[in-house]
């Protein structure tokens, strides 16, 4: 009897491990919250498509996420009032996230012309923030493209990338990145 009371603890211990070994696999990132909204993480995670958009300089221009590093994707707008607050947040510490290999990437999905968002940014003092173009949100909500990036849900919205530009989660809202909570977020998918 010794061996089948083993070989059925054995059968239990097998099976419960296989059951784990997916939730084992994936390691779960970091919460990261705020008195409102909380990071929402993607499952599966997919690659962001490179945006044909424009420059400031009304050129064309792809945004796609820094090979290599961790990317915040911030889309806004000038008429959203956290976005007047997070610009130049982003702007002071832009040296700080580069430093920590994070790169950030702005999107404007205004509906005015490119000349008011150029406007509005000198205003706010935004010099070095990378800042790109899409009129209206039409290439970020484009139906079709296979493209992740919405602002269907409001603004602004932030999307996080890893390395290769796999699309690991997204926030809403005002949030500040460079908080513990948000770093070790960021610290964390750099790692992946």
């Amino acid at each position: 009897m010794p061996s089948c009371s083993l070989t059925r603890r054995f059968a239990l211990q097998a099976s419960l491990g296989l059951l784990a070994a997916p939730v084992l696999g994936q390691a779960q990132l970091p919460q990261f919250r705020t008195a409102r909204y909380q990071f929402i993480e993607l499952d599966p995670v997919e690659i962001m498509t490179p945006l044909s958009l424009q420059g400031l300089d009304g050129k064309p221009a792809t945004a796609r996420p820094v090979p290599g590093k961790v990317n915040l994707i911030y889309l806004w707008a000038t008429w959203c009032p956290v976005c007047r607050i997070t610009l130049p947040r982003f702007e002071r510490q832009l040296a700080d996230f580069r430093a920590r290999g994070v790169e950030i990437v702005s999107i404007s999905t205004d509906e005015r012309d490119l000349a008011h968002v150029a406007e509005y940014l000198k205003r706010l003092g935004v010099r070095r923030l990378p800042v790109f173009y899409d009129r209206g949100g039409k290439v970020v909500a484009a139906p079709g493209t296979g493209q992740l990036l919405s602002n269907a849900e409001g603004l602004p919205v932030i999307y996080v990338t890893d390395r290769r530009g796999g699309v690991r989660g997204y926030m809403l809202g005002d949030a500040d990145w460079a908080s513990p909570a948000a770093l070790a977020l960021l610290d964390h998918v750099g790692t992946l």
